[in-house]
């Protein structure tokens, strides 16, 4: 049976624009690149030494992994960049998908402001590309934008979801925090969220990371104000039984948080979506102990930019209790935590980021005499 491959070229279609500072980005272009980011790129790369990223290696990748029973998980999307005019395929997802259409958008403004190599690279739709069955049947770099320590084949990606939601949330932060000095701030942790992390049932919901972090809460409410907003993918008996023990609140926004002096980021189904903005709140994050990385973790420096803490809660309360008895250095921490995301987590940040990236991995890619040449 042939395979259904679906294609759009968007050359001169495109989304609401962005509205990015490109005078900010080609300053930080001209900028060295950060040692720790070109650590990143080169261990995302180094499984590939020499120009050995081809066309047929992505089509192998392609096509190897969807024999897998479980394949309908990866999501994979193709990229294509040729004279600054971005195409995309995907032999199973829709493309108006934001996850998609996003990194087109970031794609076509850069094609507009800078020129970029003609490439080709494979992207995974969803959180993680991990799967051990999948990375045997994987011959090439998979974009990816979260992976496990030990996944050699994904390449770190920045998300560009909800640009323009980012941007009013990094406005929002930067003002409330003006306005939010560390002494007026209170001496206690915080955190919301939904109850991803899993599958959650009768048996095993007061398991999950983040359930124990919500119980913790309700046995040290002086410590730590923490509760779901949201019963994301749980069954009505589940709901139930968790709104019977008082673990729900209201969804706030979230630059109303940082009104504490500490924010808690702890994984849902894999990263936690919330750690950037933590560390630009300026408040002092506290972090669990992760098997998953995104984009930008190389950069940072645990007890420095955040103050990490076990998954199973087994020190939670003595980091918290450390933080009280030690303002002047949880207040370093705070401040460290939010110099860092102000000069690499806003959106013109990822844009340099990725686009140095598309660079790096150009500078990969197999030369090959067709029209179809990864570069």
């Amino acid at each position: 049976m042939r395979k259904k491959i679906i294609f759009m070229l968007l050359c001169g279609a495109s989304l609401a624009s962005f509205e990015f500072s490109w005078d900010l980005i080609r300053a930080k272009l001209a900028q060295p690149m950060p040692a720790w980011m070109e650590r990143q790129i080169e261990e995302d790369l180094e499984l590939f030494p020499g120009k050995e990223i081809s066309n047929e290696a992505i089509e192998a990748t392609i096509r190897d992994v969807r024999k897998i029973p479980s394949s309908s998980q990866v999501g994979f999307i193709r990229y294509r960049i040729q004279n600054n005019r971005i195409s995309v395929s995907s032999p199973t997802e829709m493309l108006s998908d934001v996850r998609v259409a996003h990194v087109v958008e970031v794609l076509e403004d850069l094609a507009k402001h800078l020129p970029l190599p003609d490439i080709e690279f494979l992207s995974a739709l969803w959180d993680a590309y991990d799967n051990p069955i999948y990375l045997v049947y994987t011959h090439c770099p998979v974009f990816t934008i979260c992976k496990s320590k030990s996944n050699r084949f994904g390449v770190l990606f920045p998300e560009f979801r909800h640009f323009s939601y980012r941007q009013r949330l990094i406005n929002d932060i930067r003002s409330t925090s003006q306005h939010s000095p560390w002494a007026q701030k209170m001496a206690k942790a915080h955190w919301r969220g939904m109850t991803s992390g899993w599958h959650y049932n009768l048996d095993n919901w007061d398991t999950r990371p983040r359930s124990r972090l919500v119980l913790f809460s309700k046995a040290h409410p002086d410590l730590l104000d923490a509760a779901f907003t949201s019963p994301y993918s749980l069954n009505y008996a589940v709901k139930q039984t968790m709104e019977h023990y008082g673990l729900f609140q209201p969804w706030t926004y979230p630059a109303a948080f940082v009104s504490y002096k500490y924010l808690i980021s702890i994984d849902g189904n894999t990263f936690a979506s919330n750690f950037w903005w933590q560390l630009l709140s300026n408040c002092a994050v506290l972090k669990n102990e992760s098997p998953y990385v995104e984009w930008f973790y190389v950069g940072l420096t645990p007890n420095v930019h955040y103050l990490p803490y076990s998954l199973d809660l087994s020190d939670l309360k003595d980091k918290l209790l450390w933080l009280r008895t030690h303002d002047d250095e949880a207040r370093q921490i705070a401040e460290a935590g939010r110099a860092f995301a102000e000069e690499y987590l806003t959106n013109e940040a990822l844009v340099v980021y990725f686009y140095r990236l598309l660079r790096a991995y150009a500078a990969k890619c197999k030369a090959v005499l067709h029209e179809k040449s990864c570069n």
